[in-house]
C-alpha cells in the first residue's frame, strides 16, 4: 500500500507560515503603533549533539508569562510582555520597544523523543531543546517476500518423491 502525504497538513503548514511571516512584517515597528500592540520575538532552530534546540529573545518576560506547548507537530510559543506603568505626565518623543502578547507556531517535522525536554529562560532569552529520535516514522521499510507454492505443488512433489524411493507409484 501507498501512502500518499497528507496535502491539507502541507496546505496548513504553509498557511501558518505565511500568517506568522506577515506578523514578523507588519510587527517591524520602526515606531508606528502596530509593534506596540504584538511584538513577534525573533528565533533561531539548529541540531546539535543530537537535539533540536529552539532560542528566541524574550526580553522583559516573566517566566510565568511564558507557555511553551508542542501539538500535532507544531511547536507553540506564546508570552505576554508588560508594558511598564510610567506617570500620566509624560511626553515621548519617541516610543518603539514592544509590549502586548506574541505567538509563534514553528512546524517541527522531525521525529521527536519527548522523554528529554529541556527549556531555560536566561538573560531574556528562551532556550528549547528537544531531543531528537533516531528512527524516523512512516519512512519507506523493506519488508522480504518469500516464494510459498500452492498446496497442489508441494502434493505433486510428495508424490514423485515417492515414485523415486520406492520405485512405484500409488
Amino acid at each position: 500500500m501507498i501512502f500518499l502525504p497528507d496535502f491539507f497538513a502541507e496546505i496548513r503548514k504553509i498557511e501558518l507560515e505565511m500568517k506568522d511571516l506577515v506578523d514578523r512584517t507588519r510587527n517591524a515597528g520602526y515606531g508606528n503603533g502596530a509593534s506596540y500592540a504584538n511584538p513577534v520575538p525573533p528565533l533561531d532552530i539548529y541540531e546539535k549533539d543530537g537535539f533540536l534546540v529552539v532560542v528566541m529573545d524574550v526580553p522583559g518576560v516573566e517566566p510565568e508569562n511564558l507557555k511553551v506547548q508542542f501539538n500535532q507537530g507544531f511547536l507553540i510559543i506564546a508570552g505576554r510582555k508588560e508594558a511598564p506603568k510610567y506617570e500620566k505626565k509624560r511626553n515621548f518623543v519617541c516610543l518603539e520597544r514592544n509590549f502586548g502578547t506574541f505567538r509563534r507556531k514553528i512546524y517541527i517535522q522531525r521525529p521527536l523523543d519527548f522523554s528529554e525536554v529541556e527549556g531555560e529562560l536566561r538573560e531574556g532569552i528562551l532556550t528549547i531543546r528537544l531531543k531528537l529520535r533516531t528512527e524516523s516514522r512512516g519512512g519507506p521499510i523493506s519488508v522480504p517476500i518469500e516464494v510459498a507454492e500452492s498446496e497442489e505443488i508441494e502434493f505433486e512433489k510428495k508424490q514423485k518423491i515417492r515414485v523415486n524411493e520406492e520405485g512405484y507409484h500409488e
